[in-house]
């Protein structure tokens, strides 16, 4: 059942991407032939109003087919309402609204958390230890509430992470709550091949939450996807300099991550909902050939041009960057079956 309700989870999340592409390229009057789930052939189907609302076989995303964005397809150049023939707003508007769709979701998702539950409390818990690794020999255990690393207070301001690497690699004394009652345990963190020391551990808030006025809900929904951003962006930065190991997953382990969310109840369900959501319209906004950034770059080349960019030159390069990102996507997917599994 939590599988089940994890991929309900990540598809309502591909459907909500799909769907800002879908009401602004109708809102600015474009032609849209087809609005899929998944890829491939139709496995379930339906058209109305000009469009084909498809179910296709290959779980790996979706896509909005509008007619003439393209860059090598046949259309008819005079209609007015294929996407190459509408304002360059409108296009941008359309290239933008998927990612935009999903910072929107991140809010509504997290203000209702908040506003209903609260905001999650800043101390923190050990969420589950990475079997094998220096925290599970070591004996901490999940739920067990973070207190001290040698001797500094944790909490989500000052994280167990930052400590650990202060250490550089020298044993960490960590005094957590099991259940209650005080325990400590010494860790000694390993060294990862970026440098970073870590101890393979998985860090959550505690259960109980903070309750906050509507207002304080709404200020801090609306901070969510910008500092969720920015960390991802930071994470990124980390992982091309080296200075963190590379380490993403995919659809098979994202599920995984997502089912595990279901079991521990709604609202961790619900903040990874929105996490996810953050990343999937960031990932989405990065100036790569076959995402919309990588289309958004080409609208701002057309802009200082004031000319379009050879449509075979625009095909070939989304085309060289869809493959690239498919195969990424087979490799992290056959990694998180086989690796992590």
């Amino acid at each position: 059942m939590s599988i089940a309700i994890a991929i309900i989870g990540l598809g309502l999340l591909i459907i909500l991407h799909e769907g800002g592409h879908f009401l602004v390229a109708r809102w600015c009057g474009m032609r849209v032939e087809r609005f899929s789930i998944g890829f491939g052939p139709t496995l379930f189907g339906f058209t109305r109003g000009g469009t084909t609302y498809q179910i296709a076989p290959i779980p790996l995303g979706g896509f909005v087919q509008i007619t003439g964005l393209n860059p090598n397809e046949e259309f008819d150049k005079t209609d007015p309402y294929v996407y190459p023939n509408r304002p360059r707003w409108m296009r941008l508007a359309t290239v933008v609204a998927g990612p935009a769709a999903n910072y929107l979701t991140a809010f509504l998702v997290i203000f209702f958390v908040y506003a209903v539950f609260g905001v999650s409390s800043k101390t923190q818990r050990v969420v589950e230890p990475v079997p094998g690794k220096p925290a599970a020999l070591a004996g901490l255990k999940a739920d067990d509430v973070l207190v001290q690393a040698n001797g500094r207070a944790v909490s989500a301001d000052s994280p167990i992470s930052a400590i650990i690497n202060d250490g550089q690699g020298k044993p960490v004394v960590i005094k957590v709550l099991r259940n209650g009652n005080p325990h400590t345990v010494t860790v000694v963190p390993e060294k990862q091949p970026s440098g970073a020391y870590q101890i393979g551990v998985n860090i959550g808030p505690v259960g109980q939450r903070d309750s906050v006025s509507a207002g304080k809900a709404l200020v801090a929904a609306a901070q969510f996807p910008v500092v969720v951003s920015a960390g991802i962006l930071g994470g990124l930065r980390d992982m091309i300099t080296g200075k963190v190991a590379a380490d993403v997953s995919g659809p098979v382990g994202i599920t995984r991550t997502m089912a595990k969310a279901v079991q521990r109840g709604a609202v961790e369900f619900l903040e990874l909902i929105a996490l996810l959501s953050v990343y999937l319209g960031l990932f989405n906004l990065l100036p790569l050939p076959a995402l919309d950034g990588g289309r958004a770059i080409f609208l701002g080349v057309e802009a200082l041009t004031r000319r379009r960019v050879n449509p075979r030159i625009e095909a070939a390069v989304h085309m060289v960057g869809f493959v690239l990102l498919l195969g990424v996507l087979l490799i992290v997917t056959v990694k998180d079956i086989f690796v992590r599994s």
